[in-house]
């Protein structure tokens, strides 16, 4: 880890990676507590449905979907942050050339998912003024949907799972965390999109939300340490 106190401009930076992902984390329990309250989800536009039943599906869900998509932008802004930051801090904080270039690679995976995530977002409210026009939601712009939200949500995991590679672990805490990037986040991304619809798919959808949000609450924690000038804290 860097200590935050050997230069100014560290603690700025792990404070704004602090609030970034206290905010991250936030709307992200917003979502899923949107989604238990209402039984809307987004995860649910993004898989493959039959053309009929996706329109009648985005006319039904078309309030919460809404306030769904709204306050999913910011999370995609805050995720966004949080990973473009984090990459930044362990450059920083490393003088070893493969480091900064998994760092940058990393940074770019975050930054594509978080364009397609926003592009998904865009496409859906695209898609319910057609329902709402009677047209009929195309196959391929179904399929299309799909592919690249699959692909949004796998590069997101990458990207977390490559910052796991070269993140500075020198207490338990980060070394665990650390782990659970590579061995958890990345694992539990994969099975969820290849599982077919059945008992086991929901309970992985949540576990992975689960790994995200106890990651950002983590990179909180340990960058609002780092803000404050505790030595060997994250950021």
């Amino acid at each position: 880890m860097i200590d935050a106190s050997s230069s100014s401009s560290r603690p700025r930076l792990a404070s704004a990676l602090a609030w970034s992902a206290t905010s991250a984390a936030l709307l992200l329990f917003v979502l899923c507590a949107i989604t238990l309250l209402s039984g809307v989800s987004q995860q649910h536009f993004e898989w493959v449905h039959a053309p009929d039943r996706y329109g009648a599906d985005l006319l039904r869900d078309e309030t919460v979907l809404r306030v769904i998509v709204a306050i999913d932008d910011l999370f995609v802004a805050s995720y966004v942050a949080v990973g473009l930051l984090l990459c930044t801090s362990v450059s920083r904080g490393s003088s070893e050339p493969s480091v900064r270039v998994v760092s940058l690679v990393a940074a770019g995976l975050a930054l594509s998912g978080g364009v397609l995530d926003l592009a998904e977002n865009h496409h859906l409210l695209a898609m319910l003024r057609l329902a709402h026009a009677d047209v009929a939601i195309p196959v391929g712009e179904i399929l299309a949907r799909s592919e690249l939200s699959q692909l949004k949500w796998m590069l997101g995991h990458l990207a977390f799972a490559l910052l796991g590679l070269v993140l500075p672990a020198p207490d338990r805490f980060t070394r665990a965390f650390r782990a659970s990037l590579v061995g958890w986040q990345l694992p539990i991304g994969a099975i969820t999109w290849a599982l077919p619809e059945g008992p086991w798919l929901e309970p992985f959808v949540w576990l992975r939300y689960a790994a995200f949000l106890g990651g950002f609450a983590f990179i909180a924690w340990r960058a609002f340490d780092a803000a404050a000038g505790e030595r060997g804290a994250l950021a």
